[in-house]
């Protein structure tokens, strides 16, 4: 399990680590991808990426997990109440991914990788949870399983819009993300 640091060097050190496996998961895919790549990237040795990370696979845990901590935080409470603010968001979330190191293949990584993909169903559940609430609060007598259900389809038709417009770069990015954003309109209306 990844050991977060608190103090600011060490916490810099760890982001350089993820960076570094982010640039490198994008030149040579996951399988290529080794420890020892990603401490040569970074600069620093593998007994100090060892100090941070249990294996491989923790590394890319740490990687997924930021890359959707991220993007969640770009979802707050008052997303959501018009297609054009929809949209909006999901086009943040493409830009957001894009200047990440990495984050196109992080996102195909976390849904390729069996050993992965439980950080984008976890995040996928807790982003759903916080939208159901949300719609509960605004209706009280609504069915919360069915609230649950359209919140959980609602966030992965967006998140298979931002998978689409990184798996097929001549679509327009402003046009995906508004066709998405009617489609998770009806589904949360």
């Amino acid at each position: 399990m990844a050991r977060k640091p608190t103090q600011q060097r060490a916490a810099a050190t760890y982001e350089k680590l993820l960076d570094a496996a982010g640039t490198l998961l994008a030149e040579v895919g996951v399988e290529r991808i080794s420890t020892n790549r990603v401490a040569a990237q970074a600069g620093v040795s593998p007994p100090t990426l060892y100090h941070y990370f249990a294996d491989k696979y923790d590394l890319l845990t740490a990687l997924g997990e930021r890359l959707m901590v991220r993007q969640n935080a770009l979802v707050t409470r008052d997303s959501g109440q018009d297609e054009a603010e929809i949209a909006g968001v999901l086009v943040a979330h493409v830009d957001l991914t894009r200047a990440s190191p990495g984050g196109p293949w992080v996102m195909r990584m976390l849904r390729a990788v069996p050993q992965l993909a439980e950080v984008r169903l976890a995040s996928h559940r807790e982003l759903s949870a916080m939208l159901a609430r949300q719609a509960w609060i605004a209706d009280p007598w609504a069915d919360k399983a069915m609230l649950e259900r359209k919140a959980r389809l609602a966030v992965d038709l967006g998140y298979a819009a931002i998978e689409l417009v990184f798996d097929e770069p001549a679509l327009s990015v402003e046009a995906v993300m508004a066709d998405a954003a009617r489609a998770i309109r009806a589904v949360l209306t």
